[in-house]
């Protein structure tokens, strides 16, 4: 229990009347029995709030999409209360979302509910408990009781997935399942086996099915066409470059964002897609699959992942995975480019890709660095940071014409929009039949 805003101005208005007594003193007795009111009064209503039982409503548990603002409904009634209240209501929010608390204000009826909202974006993955709300309330203003009401809740914070529903209805509008109908041609032999057919002249031996041949007393030979169920391996990097954060969401949150996405494309457009997180070791990751139940295993298993302050070996990742893909498979790698004098491994990793494999890199840029390297300096600080912005800037244009020239695709994106431009890279991977 606590003094109310409104006691308090009545007592100062009550001390100022007092002083006015040294004037006309005949005032006292009136100014006494304001007072005596007041405390009655204050009394009086600290003594019905203590009889007052609030009732808070809201979801066991909460699920939060990253970097999504969404709104948390609370829900209070009161069968106790003798007349309206007025209530504050604050509560205080774990380290998960972007505020440390919200401050709401009603007005509860008797015997009526009362619905507020509370705004709340989810700045980082992971599970965490949201306490009871505290709530204030009064009567008149006089007094203030302060109490906590309702139950905790389990806060979950997932990737992104809302801008996987928000393209559904376009995909199903424009048919990417169709995409690919009208390609560049490619010259060569798939895997994928067709059908099987006698043997011509000019058949390749290799193609002879033996085992069909015996049974059917001639030459069979198997057929295949071009491959339309294609391997994409989503890679995350969770060193210590991607634990910075742009806009309050750390880089990797945002490429697991990406990730969520392109996983989702390339399920609707009949591709298998694996994916693996690296640092100084690669974890074992999740096979290529796709289906649904494929799809939840993705977003369960990114979920768990958190940027650690560890060094990224490249030439592991690429070790790795000439070990484990056999066919060649478009490698998503989404990292930060690292620093001039650490390139060479990430350039060893693209040539022991490139020969069997199809490297693309997006990199997730700062565009502050780049800001900084064209701003036209006006001092001699701004000068200093200008040349050091633009030397790191040149070193990525560098790097990233280096990853080029031994055959890698490179893809510069900021963290925002890296899902986006993942996309339309693997799209255009698709169209040029580069697989």
């Amino acid at each position: 229990m606590r003094p109310g805003a409104l006691l308090i101005r009545l007592l100062i208005l009550d001390a100022v009347a007092a002083l006015l007594c040294t004037i006309a003193p005949r005032f006292v007795w009136a100014v006494l029995g304001c007072f005596a009111g007041i405390v009655l009064a204050a009394v009086v209503e600290a003594l019905a709030l203590r009889r007052v039982r609030i009732e808070v409503e809201r979801p066991e548990k909460i699920a939060l999409a990253l970097d999504e603002t969404e709104s948390m409904k609370l829900t209070l009634w009161s069968a106790d209360a003798s007349s309206a209240l007025s209530l504050t209501i604050r509560q205080v929010w774990p380290n998960l979302v972007d505020k440390t608390s919200t401050t709401k204000h009603g007005r509860l009826r008797a015997n009526e509910q009362l619905t507020l909202e509370m705004p709340v974006r989810g700045i980082t993955r992971g599970s965490a408990v949201i306490e009871p709300p505290a709530i204030a309330m009064t009567y008149r203003g006089l007094m203030e009781r302060i109490i906590t009401a309702g139950a905790a809740s389990e806060l979950h914070v997932l990737p992104n997935l809302k801008a996987v529903r928000r393209l559904h209805k376009r995909l199903n509008s424009f048919a990417l399942r169709g995409l690919g109908a009208r390609t560049a041609p490619r010259i060569g032999k798939g895997r994928e086996f067709d059908r099987l057919r006698d043997y011509v002249i000019d058949d390749d031996y290799r193609d002879i099915a033996w085992r069909a041949s015996a049974r059917h007393g001639r030459l069979i030979v198997r057929e295949f066409r071009l491959d339309r169920s294609q391997e994409i391996l989503l890679c995350l990097d969770q060193g210590h470059r991607m634990a910075a954060r742009v806009a309050q969401i750390t880089r990797l949150d945002h490429a697991v964002n990406a990730a969520v996405l392109l996983s989702y494309i390339c399920n609707r457009m009949e591709d298998r897609v694996g994916i693996v997180s690296f640092d100084t070791e690669v974890d074992r990751g999740l096979p290529a699959g796709r289906g649904s139940a494929h799809l939840r295993a993705i977003t369960s298993y990114v979920t768990s992942l958190e940027a650690a302050y560890r060094f990224t070996d490249y030439v592991a990742l690429a070790t790795s995975i000439r070990r484990r893909l056999q066919h060649r498979t478009l490698i998503l790698m989404m990292t930060v480019l690292p620093e001039k004098e650490e390139r060479f491994p990430l350039l060893r990793a693209v040539e022991l890709l490139a020969p069997q494999h199809l490297p693309l890199i997006v990199v997730l840029s700062d565009p502050n660095l780049k800001a900084a390297a064209q701003q036209q300096p006006s001092n001699r600080i701004e000068l200093s940071q200008n040349l050091v912005a633009r030397d790191l800037w040149l070193g990525r244009v560098e790097l990233m014409r280096d990853l080029r020239a031994r055959g890698a695709l490179v893809v510069d994106s900021t963290p925002e929009d890296a899902g986006v431009d993942s996309v339309n890279a693997y799209i255009d991977v698709k169209r040029r039949q580069m697989l």
